[in-house]
């Protein structure tokens, strides 16, 4: 299955070593929706958002996806879950694919507004 990273998973981001022996689909994606920094360290999605999220899509061994999952905070679904995991759309390379995306479950995560749409790994996470 695919997905979709934007934030810390992406390469050079602090906790890329999660997707281990994923195989890169695809170095430069776009989804639609907002991304914002949430004062944490990480940033947080929101799908319903009108911008452009910058990010890179992973083909995820299916027995990989426990750790992400922990990772980020999703049990599945519960109301205490940080994230959500749903499919988007995401176009790559000429082509739309079909992914898998954590989105933010709470609206006090979306703390700042990345207007870029792009968390920069090296820039943020080097001043954490």
């Amino acid at each position: 299955m695919l997905l979709f990273v934007y934030g810390t998973l992406k390469r050079g981001g602090k906790y890329h070593d999660y997707l281990g022996e994923a195989v890169l689909e695809a170095e430069y994606a776009v989804a639609k929706g907002d991304l914002y920094d949430t004062g944490l360290g990480y940033p947080a999605m929101d799908i319903n958002g009108k911008g452009e999220v910058q990010g890179e899509i992973y083909d995820i061994p299916e027995a990989l996806w426990p750790a992400i999952d922990y990772l980020e905070d999703y049990s599945g679904g519960a109301a205490t879950d940080l994230f959500n995991k749903v499919k988007i759309e995401v176009k790559a390379d000429g082509k739309v694919l079909q992914t898998v995306v954590y989105v933010a479950t709470m609206k006090e995560q979306l703390k700042e507004k990345v207007e870029s749409g792009n968390w920069d790994v090296l820039a943020v996470e080097g001043a954490y």
